[in-house]
């Protein structure tokens, strides 16, 4: 029994070596992912007769093109995005993402409501739920960088 129990731990002592030397650690922890609120930081004012939209979306992280709309009495608007590039999703196969400084601005005028909905994924490959954002001139501030 003694004999067995020596062999293990010089089995066990020789795995760490080898896995230390080969750089692997066996308490690696999964990285950790950002909140959504994190990982695309929304924002929004008001802009001379409409709203200007922004999403800072952090490295390692996309929007789905496809999945940002902005709607307004409940109808899908058009709206004006950056081309974007093409990404092989497993989901949804090829389709156009959005990553770094995204701009939206409508010409809608800001006191009326305006709801926006978006989705993206960490590259690693997890996936956010949809968001929605309703956005209306009494939450927001007039353009703070004209002050």
């Amino acid at each position: 029994m003694l004999f067995i129990l020596v062999l293990l731990s010089w089995s066990c002592r020789a795995e760490l070596v080898i896995n230390s030397q080969l750089g692997h650690s066996n308490f690696e922890q999964e990285p950790l992912m950002l909140t959504v609120d994190e990982a695309f930081r929304f924002g929004s004012y008001v802009e001379g007769s409409g709203i200007k939209m922004f999403w800072q979306v952090m490295p390692g992280y996309f929007l789905y093109r496809d999945k940002i709309e902005v709607l307004h009495d409940g109808k899908a608007q058009i709206i004006q995005l950056p081309q974007g590039v093409t990404r092989q999703d497993e989901i949804f196969g090829e389709v156009m993402v959005l990553d770094g400084l995204i701009e939206l601005h409508t010409t809608f005028p800001p006191e009326q409501a305006v709801e926006v909905r978006y989705q993206g994924c960490a590259a690693q490959g997890f996936c956010y739920p949809p968001q929605e954002k309703r956005l209306t001139s009494a939450k927001m501030q007039i353009n703070p960088t004209k002050w």
